[in-house]
């Protein structure tokens, strides 16, 4: 069976997570892990040329995926002659970013590496073969930048857990990704173990992501083992996509085409959540236009009335409300706090312009 005939069209599927499961949220650029999204990383296994990452990133972006990851540095070991890009490849990355709005993430195997990585991509990730070298995830916890620890091939969930803990310990956030063990069937080599996602759930916050891809077998088994990933209550997605697989230098048929990749976002129900993305944006911000022409149209009315405009106490009691309600429903007080205030700022703004009352603006006069 094709790529692409193993990715047909199937009903949309949700994440089932547990709705007591406490786990962490973790930013990386504009996506958040662990909110009860289901973000996918997508890209090539390295990085190899400008046209390639570009058209990648923008496949990537146009399926519904959020982060572009590709590998920069690569040892001897794992690079199996191919000449890795390294810094080269960190510059292409960022520029692809800065071209399709997409976060980064690369690995890093060696400490030396790691802040050259961080001041270029979002997300750093130490790889499987990598998982036990102490040296590297103090490195790569030190860095500033949330960190991906993946799962070695032969290592249980609590050690895979102590490697999340010598990260998150120095301050990072950490998200796990399982992405197969070593198993007794040569059809199945890299057995995904799909029961981690909801152990690990159990025992840590970290948000846990699947790789799907396996190790040793064909790229048919790729869609299902994503579509249980999904069902399992994963928290995102990694995928391996390149515009011309059997010409990858590193991982030859290793990878998705963009098509069949599309398909497979398409299976998961991922662009369809995100056009419900872009109706709810369109909603809120004509909610806001309609709260700011209340708002003009009560400042006309109280200068009318010679009324101030300042009403500090006012806007205590609507983020006062507004942090209660966010409570009430699951939602980040602080977040709402925040969005309050930017919102409650440009109604003194527009207040102020709308009654061409400069020093009132200039003083910071509070909304009605």
């Amino acid at each position: 069976m094709a790529a692409d005939d193993a990715v047909a069209r199937e009903p949309n599927l949700k994440s089932q997570r547990k709705p007591d499961t406490n786990t962490s949220v973790v930013p990386v650029g504009g996506t958040r892990f662990g909110d009860g999204s289901f973000p996918v990383l997508a890209g090539p296994a390295a990085v190899e040329s400008e046209k390639q990452i570009i058209q990648t990133a923008r496949a990537v972006s146009e399926a519904g995926g959020l982060v572009l990851r590709s590998a920069t540095f690569l040892p001897d070991d794992l690079a199996r002659g191919f000449r890795p890009l390294g810094t080269e490849g960190l510059w292409l990355l960022e520029h692809a970013s800065r071209t399709t709005g997409l976060a980064t993430s690369t690995f890093v195997f060696e400490s030396e590496q790691v802040p050259l990585a961080a001041n270029h991509v979002d997300l750093l990730e130490v790889g499987p073969s990598r998982m036990h070298d102490d040296e590297l995830l103090s490195a790569a916890g030190s860095a500033g930048r949330p960190v991906v620890v993946h799962r070695g091939s032969d290592a249980t969930v609590d050690s895979w857990l102590a490697a999340a803990e010598r990260v998150a310990n120095k301050g990072a956030d950490v998200l796990l990704c399982e992405r197969g063990s070593e198993g007794h069937d040569p059809r199945t080599a890299g057995t995904l173990d799909i029961s981690a996602v909801a152990v690990v759930q159990q025992l840590s916050d970290h948000p846990v992501l699947v790789n799907p891809a396996p190790l040793v077998g064909s790229l048919d088994l790729i869609a299902p083992l994503a579509l249980a990933a999904r069902i399992a209550g994963a928290d995102g997605l990694m995928i391996a996509a390149h515009p011309t697989p059997d010409e990858a230098k590193f991982r030859v048929g290793g990878h998705l085409n963009l098509v069949a990749f599309s398909a497979l976002m398409e299976k998961l129900g991922i662009p369809s959540l995100r056009d419900d993305i872009d109706r709810i944006d369109r909603e809120l911000l004509q909610l806001i236009a309609r709260r700011l022409s209340h708002s003009v149209e009560i400042g006309r009315i109280k200068v009318s009335r010679s009324i101030p405009l300042e009403s500090p106490a006012r806007e205590a009691e609507l983020i006062e409300e507004a942090v209660a309600d966010a409570q009430a429903i699951g939602l980040d007080p602080g977040y709402v706090e925040e969005v309050m205030r930017v919102v409650l700022r440009h109604s003194k703004i527009a207040q102020a312009r709308a009654t061409n009352d400069a020093d009132r603006e200039h003083e910071g006069d509070a909304p009605a």
